[in-house]
């Protein structure tokens, strides 16, 4: 791998990271501040929120300004984010706040990331830059959670420490973010005339269908799969577990994030065209297992349950970006990259979804509802991937 994308890669799985040091410690903050189940879900939408506010400007100001000075400003925020969720121990104010700043992060990194990588792999290795970009992001994702339960276990101040190790990460890698070549023509781009924000989606005309009929659908699924296995299921169950329940969270976490780099060996035995569709059906798999440990209260199951989710939302990820790769022109593909996390990131709502509609219409019913509409996704996805290219 080259420096300079190694060094993107390197500054997608800090970001990575950054987004779950506090995924683990959803019980503790619940706890902590005596916060209710939709409370305790709202920590986790609210980086959501964060996240919707900033793509669809994201992927459009990268192509005017660049990449890099996106990256280095998702990077700064993310250090920022962090060190107000050191205060947000013992406020839920800043708590939230710190989360809605975790998803600016997200939504202004994670996007331009993939589509620099792409840039400086170049047009033949689509399929290899959306799959580095894949997995530093969910190895970023995995990294967090183990080492969070680990201060938890064994270090003083776990709502302190790894926060701050998180911000003295951030600050070493952007140097070496900023020296990498950039691969916009920024002058160029300048001499269009000001900059004007527009909801710009940028989706090329001859690939509407193919993306409104398949890819568009099946994207919601990339974090609607891996959100419900680190954020709602070990929450429903906590009660249950004999185990601190910030291990459960931290390990589903882990198990989720690194089971998306299953998917590696997954994507290389199935079309690019069609991986979509069976990443969906995976991820039914999990959705089913993770019912099956709530009805039963066998926490034990959220761990296989949250390996496969993982897995499938990997599989999602690198087939609809490499999608995404191919169908898109260089002036617009930071505005499609976004696009793109837009519809993945929305389903990040899922959790919140269940714990709203669950007093009133029972929480096994919704998860029943959840994971056959999630199956209906995947067994027609073959007829919309044939619709979406006629």
């Amino acid at each position: 791998m080259k420096r300079d994308t190694f060094l993107v890669a390197l500054g997608l799985f800090v970001v990575g990271y950054g987004t779950n040091v506090s995924t683990p410690f959803l019980v503790l903050y619940r706890d902590r501040l005596d916060l209710s189940a939709n409370a305790t879900q709202l920590i986790f939408v609210v980086y959501v929120v964060g996240i919707l506010s900033t793509l669809m400007l994201a992927g459009q100001l990268s192509d005017r300004y660049g990449r890099r000075r996106l990256l280095i400003a998702s990077l700064a925020l993310s250090a920022l984010g962090s060190a107000i969720l050191i205060g947000g121990r013992d406020s839920f104010a800043l708590l939230l706040m710190g989360r809605v700043i975790l998803g600016v992060v997200s939504g202004l990194g994670l996007g331009v990331g993939a589509a620099w990588l792409q840039e400086l792999m170049g047009p033949a290795q689509q399929h290899k830059a959306a799959l580095v970009a894949t997995l530093v992001t969910y190895g970023g994702f995995g990294a967090a959670p183990p080492l969070s339960v680990l201060y938890e276990w064994l270090g003083p101040s776990p709502l302190i420490v790894p926060f701050v190790f998180h911000i003295v990460l951030t600050l070493a890698i952007i140097p070496a973010v900023a020296s990498v070549h950039e691969t916009v023509d920024v002058a160029a781009e300048a001499a269009r005339g000001p900059w004007r924000p527009a909801i710009r989606f940028g989706i090329p005309a001859t690939a509407r269908r193919q993306f409104l009929w398949y890819i568009g659908p099946l994207a919601i699924l990339i974090f609607a799969f891996p959100s419900m296995a680190f954020a709602l299921f070990p929450v429903l169950l906590s009660d249950t577990v004999d185990a601190s329940p910030v291990v459960v969270t931290g390990l589903s976490g882990m198990s989720t994030a690194w089971g998306g780099l299953l998917s590696r060996p997954l994507i290389n035995r199935i079309p690019t065209q069609v991986a979509m569709g069976w990443g969906a059906a995976i991820g039914t798999t999990g959705y089913v297992l993770g019912t099956i440990a709530f009805v039963t209260g066998s926490w034990p199951l959220v761990w296989p349950a949250a390996i496969v989710l993982g897995a499938a939302s990997g599989v999602i990820s690198i087939a609809g970006l490499t999608l995404v790769g191919q169908l898109t022109d260089p002036n617009s593909r930071g505005a499609l990259s976004s696009t793109f996390y837009l519809l993945a990131y929305a389903g990040m709502t899922m959790p919140l979804v269940v714990s709203s509609l669950g007093p009133s219409f029972g929480t096994t019913t919704v998860l029943v509802v959840i994971t056959c509409v999630t199956g209906l996704l995947a067994a027609t996805a073959p007829l919309r991937h044939r619709l979406g290219t006629l």
